[in-house]
């Protein structure tokens, strides 16, 4: 099962990721944690270092390069989820060259998170981190405990949250529909309880019957 995880800021891909995953047995493929990572064993190469710090995004081979090593590991054998990737319809093109180079493998779903502009600004800019055990709270949904040292993000506050939403809509205007043309994507509602939004992905992708439980 290889799945591609797709949705703006605070519509809750990274919890319905681990779901998915811990449901099929297959590992989350984050482009964001895999820098990170490269960035902290100092396996980047300074090009990329340079351009992550100084805020700039990594030309696709950069990324691709990450996913071939990452995708021919052990625990792949069984399938992937790809959080964060692709975005753009030529990332698209180049992981289907990808994974045609793997065995032929292709992707049997693409699920698209569903959630209004004013929630997920909601979602956003009322979170919190706790500074000294790295909980993030919900002032909303989820209020921290009495006495938590809180940190306001700056990419959570209005000004930072309006252009990541806005960035993420003007880079896969084109990407939803290169995937609907392929009848690859399904299209979820993302608001409500996590098991509630699980069960809705499991029915669109054909695997009814299999969350909520």
């Amino acid at each position: 099962m290889i799945l591609v995880l797709v949705g703006p800021p605070g519509a809750g891909k990274g919890t319905q990721a681990k779901l998915l995953c811990a449901r099929f047995g297959i590992p989350q493929i984050s482009t964001g944690d895999m820098l990170r990572e490269a960035k902290r064993s100092g396996t980047l190469e300074k090009r990329y270092l340079d351009i992550m710090d100084s805020g700039g995004l990594l030309p696709d081979e950069a990324v691709i390069g990450l996913i071939a090593r990452r995708t021919v590991e052990p625990d792949c054998s069984n399938g992937f989820l790809l959080d964060g990737f692709p975005r753009t319809v030529p990332q698209a093109d180049a992981l289907d060259e990808l994974l045609a180079s793997q065995g032929g493998a292709r992707i049997d779903a693409v699920i698209q998170l569903d959630v209004a502009r004013p929630l997920l600004e909601e979602r956003l800019i009322h979170r919190r981190t706790d500074k000294l055990s790295g909980q993030i709270y919900h002032l909303v949904y989820n209020p921290p405990p009495l006495g938590a040292e809180l940190e306001h993000r700056a990419d959570d506050r209005p000004e930072a949250v309006a252009k990541r939403l806005d960035a993420y809509e003007a880079m896969t205007a084109a990407l939803l529909p290169f995937y609907e043309q392929k009848k690859l994507l399904h299209r979820v509602d993302g608001v409500g309880k996590p098991e509630e939004v699980t069960h809705r992905v499991l029915s669109a992708i054909g695997r009814p019957g299999s969350g909520g439980e």
